[in-house]
């Protein structure tokens, strides 16, 4: 994938450009932010605090480090704003007896996790105050989780709410950065919004899509799925603002975790695999270049 030149005289502390991203890690849960320092990820998610509480939130003197490479690293924080967290620094204890009418039914397959009524603007507020922590930390940009939550039953008729609520959040941060910094949204699933939406489209950085190619955990995506959900982040990497595409797939499995690789890079788009817990980082050796210090794969 040709990528536009980075200009070595902007220094370790410049940020690279989205479109000129070429690997990227994720790491929700107790991120290491040395391990992830010694490393070439040109892109990093993590999670705004090394614990999840608003005690452990990472400073901005903390992100900038790792933001300082010769890679000229972006770091992005991940935000759930499709489901509430009940270990985040907002949930009160009393929500389990009263909950608040934006509170919805708990995930059954994610514990601690609670689908919300995201178009209440009490839950809005509560992720504008989420975000302005994590622009005040000094992030380049934010990866949105659970905007496929308007596929489910409760959220019927309430797409379109999912579309403007992204379109808010975008306008909120990148008002609020200092002139010439281009803050990232990147959006987690839900590619089909792209083609019924051409301006949500075109507002976002670009798309991370979970199991394109592998399930979690080690099961191959069909074929069929493969081409469908391929069909639909073909339009990111064609019109969305900086043409970003990543994938995130779960493997611990030599020969798929290469195969992963090899069609992802085949249409242009940025892979990565791991674990689906993400608590840790899986470096995937056999496949790209993570850093010299590192010479053996992990869990791949």
């Amino acid at each position: 994938m040709q990528s536009p030149a980075l200009d070595p005289a902007k220094g370790e502390g410049s940020r690279r450009p989205w479109s000129a991203v070429q690997n990227w890690a994720c790491w929700l849960n107790g991120p290491d932010l040395k391990l992830l320092g010694a490393t070439n990820f040109e892109l990093v998610v993590i999670d705004y605090s090394a614990d999840g509480s608003h005690k452990k939130a990472f400073t901005s003197r903390q992100i900038d480090e790792l933001r300082c490479a010769p890679c000229q690293r972006r770091v992005v924080s991940y935000l759930s704003i499709g489901q509430a967290e009940s270990y985040r620094w907002y949930w009160q204890r009393g929500w389990q007896k009263a909950a608040p009418a934006w509170l919805g039914l708990p995930d059954p397959d994610w514990e601690q996790n609670y689908w919300v009524h995201y178009w209440d603007p009490a839950w809005q507020d509560i992720i504008y105050r989420y975000l302005d922590a994590i622009l005040a930390a000094g992030f380049d940009g934010i990866y949105l989780d659970r905007i496929d939550a308007y596929q489910e039953r409760y959220a019927a008729g309430h797409e379109e709410d999912m579309v403007q609520f992204v379109a808010a959040i975008a306008q909120y941060a990148r008002s609020r950065v200092p002139p010439g910094e281009d803050f990232g949204i990147i959006v987690q699933n839900a590619e089909e919004l792209a083609a019924r939406h051409p301006d949500y489209l075109r507002l976002v950085t670009g798309i991370g899509r979970e199991e394109v190619y592998i399930r979690a955990t080690n099961r191959p995506t069909s074929s069929r799925e493969r081409a469908r959900v391929e069909r639909h982040l073909d339009l990111f990497r064609q019109n969305s603002r900086d043409k970003l595409v990543l994938t995130l797939d779960y493997s611990d499995r030599a020969n798929l975790v290469r195969t992963a690789y090899k069609r992802a890079r085949a249409r242009g788009y940025i892979p990565y695999v791991s674990c689906v817990a993400l608590d840790r980082l899986q470096l995937n050796t056999t496949v790209e270049d993570v850093g010299a210090r590192f010479t053996s794969p992990l869990g791949s």
